[in-house]
């Protein structure tokens, strides 16, 4: 089940990036507030790449290493695609590796499962302000969104 549920996050999150027009990619859709759409992605892969680090290493904190988003944030839409899927590769692979079952999360010891559920929140959370930005500028949502959460909660309501 969360290997699924991991497959459709991952879905959705390059289905929002397919739709971002590369002139607007790392620009702001809200000026003065939030990030651009290049920092979103980039705070969705430096997370995945803590999780994976943190799961081959049985502990993930502060000092758990990954690249920074200012760092990934300058880098191409095709580049931040070719990152999101190997890091989808890498955390599949220790979703399903057995011998991991639990890991230091900042000093409490925690279930892989609890560990995966909370990295799919925290990119989910990414989609919620996605939704924002491209509602703000246009952008019609990925079908994708919408499979997982249900049409209904797209559709207009006057």
């Amino acid at each position: 089940m969360v290997i699924e549920n991991f497959r459709q996050v991952n879905e959705v999150t390059l289905d929002f990036l397919k739709l971002i027009p590369e002139q607007l990619f790392h620009q702001k859709a809200f000026k003065g507030r939030f990030q651009s759409f290049a920092w979103e992605f980039a705070c969705i892969i430096t997370t995945r790449e803590m999780y994976i680090n943190g799961l081959k290493n049985g502990a993930l904190n502060g000092k758990t290493v990954c690249r920074s988003d200012t760092e990934l944030e300058k880098l191409s839409p095709a580049k931040i695609r070719e990152d999101i899927l190997k890091t989808y590769k890498e955390l599949l692979n220790l979703i399903k590796d057995e011998k991991i079952k639990k890991i230091n999360f900042w000093g409490k010891i925690i279930e892989k499962p609890a560990l995966i559920s909370w990295l799919l929140q925290h990119e989910q959370l990414h989609f919620g302000k996605l939704m924002l930005y491209c509602s703000n500028i246009g952008i019609k949502l990925p079908p994708s969104l919408k499979e997982m959460w249900g049409h209904g909660s797209f559709s207009k309501k006057n």
